[in-house]
């Protein structure tokens, strides 16, 4: 099948869709994915008639946002996986460096007009098993050296930072930082193989994750609505 190539964008125009992006990763962080899209027009600095030229409904701007979320966060571990030698080390960065990206990716893959919008994007979820697959071999190393507890997976780091991630704190808000900071700190503490705690059952993968989510089983983290009719 012959894919259709996009024509390159001009210099503007590609400044206005990465404004339009950037703007909406944030508050869709802040407020959710049903945020006003005027609002975000206005946080991107962009006329509402630029930002429907470039995206022309909120399904199209979920999209980018969160393929590009994906592109970022999976090259980020690429990077680290291929640059620092140390397993531990490389995991804990990228947990830590991607934490703005994987609150606005939980966003917009928790609430129900985003799954509907992204569970037919084949470059999404491409981006997505990359990442997982990135974070799996760096995880596994990790505890191949001893730097990580062996009874986890990938998925109970996805099933914890999205429980972290629900407490977002404000713009300007130093306490909800203050006790957003604290709580990724005692995640991350979680995961070191001095934790007391014998976890009960198997280790989670990202199948589960997707069961869980698409059954109900992750309450407050966005049930998949039923299709229409």
């Amino acid at each position: 099948m012959q894919v259709e190539q996009q024509a390159p964008l001009r210099a503007d125009a590609r400044r206005n869709r990465e404004q339009i992006i950037e703007a909406a990763r944030m508050m869709f962080i802040r407020i959710g994915t049903d945020v006003p899209m005027d609002e975000i027009a206005r946080a991107a600095g962009v006329g509402i008639g630029t930002l429907y030229r470039r995206f022309p409904d909120r399904s199209e701007l979920i999209k980018a946002v969160s393929l590009d979320n994906l592109q970022r966060m999976a090259e980020m571990a690429r990077r680290l996986e291929r640059d620092e030698p140390d397993p531990a080390v490389a995991l804990d960065a990228l947990l830590h460096s991607i934490r703005d990206l994987y609150l606005s990716f939980v966003m917009t893959s928790v609430s129900a007009v985003a799954v509907r919008a992204i569970k037919d994007a084949p470059a999404i979820q491409e981006e997505r098993d990359e990442l997982l697959a990135v974070v799996s071999r760096l995880l596994r190393r990790c505890q191949e050296a001893g730097a990580v507890r062996p009874d986890i997976a990938a998925g109970d780091l996805v099933l914890m930072l999205a429980a972290v991630s629900r407490l977002v704190p404000v713009a300007d808000d130093e306490l909800g930082e203050m006790a957003f900071q604290r709580l990724f700190a005692l995640m991350m503490d979680a995961f070191r193989p001095t934790a007391a705690s014998v976890l009960p059952g198997r280790p989670v993968d990202y199948q589960d994750v997707e069961h869980l989510r698409h059954h109900g089983g992750l309450a407050g983290f966005g049930r998949i609505a039923p299709a229409a009719g």
